[in-house]
């Protein structure tokens, strides 16, 4: 298993209490995403913590074929099938250009990922890295998809996380460091 329970339960109770998130019930699979994470798997696959976790926020889960948003101080909300496409398609749509895979360098609160085979860095929420576990994030390698997400998948199982690079900051100087990071091969130790 690539889904750790803990991770996937907090992350799941923070986008409650922070902009909600939608569960897709679908032939079999659950799909859980926010706008900075996705995760889908077959519903045997789905920590139990997990499950009961949605069960106390949405009182159910949703019918085959729904797809419903969930939110703090409101009732559950159907989303129309169309709507529920154009997320999952944002996230699953990009192309795999390249790996990346896990560096010991955090940058403004974010974990930071370089490409195998190349020196572009990726930074990830550590409260969304969580949700996969720990030692397939430290020691595997996730695709890179279309840019903007890194992606872990195996048997069933697939975790997309939102990635940021050196466009996502304001300041002169982020994007400076940033450049620094990726003018070296951040996996390689000196000693």
């Amino acid at each position: 298993m690539i889904i750790e329970e803990k991770g996937l339960v907090k992350a799941i109770k923070i986008a409650y209490r922070h902009g909600g998130y939608t569960v897709l019930n679908q032939g079999g699979e659950v799909t859980i995403y926010t706008e900075g994470w996705f995760v889908r798997c077959l519903w045997p696959k789905l920590p139990r913590k997990a499950l009961a976790t949605i069960v106390e926020h949405m009182g159910m889960i949703p019918d085959d074929g729904e797809a419903v948003a969930i939110e703090k101080d409101n009732q559950p909300q159907a989303i129309m099938a169309g709507i529920v496409s154009d997320d999952v398609d944002g996230w699953m749509g990009g192309e795999v250009a390249s790996m990346a895979s896990y560096v010991p360098v955090t940058f403004r609160g974010y974990q930071l990922f370089q490409e195998v085979s190349g020196r572009q860095a990726y930074g990830v929420d550590p409260t969304a890295l969580a949700i996969i576990e720990r030692a397939t994030a430290e020691m595997g390698s996730a695709a890179i998809s279309g840019g903007r997400a890194l992606t872990w998948s195996h048997d069933g199982e697939t975790v997309m996380l939102e990635a940021i690079r050196k466009t996502t900051w304001a300041w002169e100087w982020e994007r400076t460091v940033w450049e620094a990071l990726e003018s070296v091969d951040l996996h390689k130790r000196e000693g």
